[in-house]
């Protein structure tokens, strides 16, 4: 059979298919068919949107009819399609428009979509490049269409008995079209609409895929209720540009990334066009402690660990100036983060006495070391006295107090001790102590003058009635910033007699009970049963939480209401300023060192001396007293 005559076939099969629909306009029907066959398509069902598209683009370019049929026949094979298509009488209840209408129910038949519930990502992907390409007059309405008729479907299924969340599938995901059409129509109205769109079809790394869509079903259906912008702005937005920027950089784990690689983050943002990157640099951080706090087990080999996941006895962890997380994505030499994180490990299970930020410190001048061997290219299986003598000799050229070098030798002693007691790496013999040096103390007087506080006073009616009855606590009682920010309900009792005053001491590790002025009791009870606190219940809490005032913020707003009253002129907040206060002011007044360290709650009176201000001075002019007194001849030497 000759090709004449398969084309005639061919054409004749198409024609056929047309002449089904109802179509009858002999120059749409020329137009189509002459263009099909070009197209070397032999029937209806092999038209594609690309097809459509081209056909479209070829009516319009077509120099053999006018302009008003240009304008007419361009849409003839929408037309066609349609009118092969099913039919969906429901979509009157939510497009008024009919040329919309059809415009969209030509998409659905081309796509083989006979239930408005299928309609997914890629579809409405394809809609847009569709009307992108052929139509040109309120392009933006088209588009619109196709997401009402998914969420008036998505609406129609909330009465079905299947929860509607979603779930993960490797493929393009749209957030307008979430299951439940209370959190899809959040988005329906958002103008950027990029953020929305998700792509698990990727071929990247599972484990990059399903982290990233875990946050972001958490955040969708189980997070904390905020604005549709607040969650776009500062949730939805910041993680699709890091999921994007995981996927270019080809990094396949988030609980594994380096510091370099966040920071490489920062700096890809720099470089795009948006307002605000500072909720998106934060968006490593969310993924990693999201992901960190919801593995099976605790992955003990992540880049960062999040102490939310740890259960700590009452006392390790100061609620007040909370440690979040240990980071080991700084550490270069492989070998050398390994043993850091097993150190790590036996330090937070090692006693109930060891205080997070105790760790906190060990842990910081462990990796301070760990930074020189990175830079010398030292591997602790190997290390040599001659690395360590070198350290210490570094350590020691750099304009750091002997105190503070004799407290880094300490910690990293231990470090090294305890590597060797695993047999982690070679007995080293090494002395620590040998290079301490001597500590010469120096008192330094913080007490608050007359003058400031009296200062403090004049304006402090002013202030926020939280902070002015911390500032009265600290004040009176001289207790600990972090004690202040920690108080409880029922921190404050009466004995018939006597006020009282009772707290546990995070840094003592044992609870403390202090006598109190009876006017900082009726102020004190009046306020915890005007708010009605519990006992358990912390008295002073952090903005928008039930846990405590930030002792950092408690310090932030005082020094911005120092400022606002002219105060921080001569005088800047110091919290424990007033500890010390205290302590002075009890010596002066005759009590003894003991009383004033059971009050303050010291483990020994050696400590209770260094908050005792001005006592060099106190011993000058005692002398000065007993000599005066005294004739020359009455005086001996030895």
């Amino acid at each position: 059979m000759g090709a004449l005559k398969i084309a005639q076939i061919e054409y004749s099969y198409v024609h056929e298919e047309i002449i089904r629909t109802g179509y009858k306009e002999a120059t749409g029907i020329d137009l189509i068919e002459g263009f099909l066959l070009n197209r070397r398509i032999t029937s209806l069902d092999d038209v594609d949107l690309d097809t459509a598209i081209d056909f479209y683009n070829m009516v319009l370019t077509c120099t053999t009819i006018t302009d008003a049929q240009k304008a007419h026949f361009a849409s003839a094979l929408e037309m066609i399609i349609r009118l092969r298509g099913k039919s969906f009488p429901e979509l009157k209840e939510v497009i008024k428009d009919r040329a919309k209408r059809n415009k969209l129910e030509f998409f659905l038949a081309l796509r083989n979509i006979t239930d408005l519930a299928d309609i997914d990502a890629v579809d409405r992907v394809e809609f847009e490049r569709y009307i992108s390409n052929t139509f040109v007059a309120k392009r933006i309405e088209y588009i619109k269409i196709i997401d009402r008729a998914k969420l008036y479907a998505i609406e129609r299924s909330m009465n079905d008995l299947h929860p509607h969340v979603l779930r993960y599938e490797n493929k393009l995901i749209y957030l307008t079209y979430h299951p439940n059409i209370a959190i899809a129509r959040q988005f329906e109205y958002t103008q950027v609409k990029e953020p929305l769109f998700f792509d698990f079809s990727l071929n990247v790394s599972e484990v990059l895929k399903r982290q990233v869509f875990a946050l972001l079903k958490y955040d969708l259906e189980d997070g904390d209720k905020v604005t549709t912008h607040m969650l776009l702005q500062n949730r939805i937005t910041p993680l699709w540009y890091l999921y994007k920027y995981c996927v270019e950089h080809e990094i396949d784990d988030i609980s594994k990334v380096t510091n370099a690689e966040v920071e490489g983050f920062i700096e890809y943002l720099n470089t795009l066009p948006i307002k605000s990157t500072t909720c998106s640099r934060a968006a490593f951080k969310r993924i990693r402690k999201f992901t960190f706090l919801n593995t099976p087990t605790i992955d003990w080999d992540a880049s960062a660990w999040f102490l939310e996941r740890f259960s700590f006895t009452e006392g390790r962890v100061n609620p007040s100036n909370p440690r979040e997380a240990f980071y080991f994505d700084d550490v270069e030499i492989t070998e050398n983060l390994d043993l850091l994180k097993d150190y790590m490990k036996y330090l937070l299970g090692l006693s109930q006495r060891l205080s997070i930020t105790s760790i906190y410190m060990i842990y910081n001048n462990v990796k301070r070391m760990l930074f020189y061997f990175d830079e010398n290219g030292i591997y602790l299986t190997k290390l040599t006295k001659a690395d360590l003598e070198n350290y210490i000799n570094y350590l020691q050229r750099k304009d750091v107090r002997v105190a503070t070098i004799n407290s880094h030798l300490g910690e990293i002693s231990k470090f090294i001790y305890y590597l060797e007691a695993k047999e982690c790496i070679q007995p080293l013999g090494f002395h620590f102590e040998k290079y301490r040096g001597f500590e010469v103390y120096t008192h330094n007087d913080i007490s608050v003058s007359k003058e400031d506080q009296r200062k403090v006073f004049e304006v402090l009616g002013y202030f926020p009635e939280e902070l002015r009855l911390m500032f009265l606590n600290l004040w009176c009682l001289g207790i600990r910033v972090n004690e202040v920010c920690t108080i409880k309900g029922n921190a404050y009792l009466f004995d018939g007699s006597t006020a009282w005053f009772l707290i546990y001491q995070n840094k003592a590790k044992r609870e403390k009970r202090i006598p109190i002025p009876t006017e900082l009791y009726d102020l004190m009870t009046e306020y915890i049963k005007r708010n009605n606190i519990a006992p358990d219940e912390y008295v002073f809490k952090a903005p928008h939480t039930t846990g405590p005032y930030r002792s950092g913020t408690f310090r932030k707003q005082m020094n911005i209401l120092f400022d606002k009253y002219g105060i921080s002129e001569t005088y800047k907040f110091k919290p424990h300023g007033y500890r010390h206060t205290l302590a002075t002011e009890l010596y002066n007044d005759g009590a003894n060192i003991q009383c004033i360290r059971e009050y303050l709650g010291h483990s020994s009176e050696d400590m209770t001396k260094h908050y005792i201000d001005h006592l060099p001075n106190k011993i000058d002019k005692l002398n000065e007293e007993y000599f005066a007194t005294k004739n020359k001849e009455d005086i001996q030497w030895n």
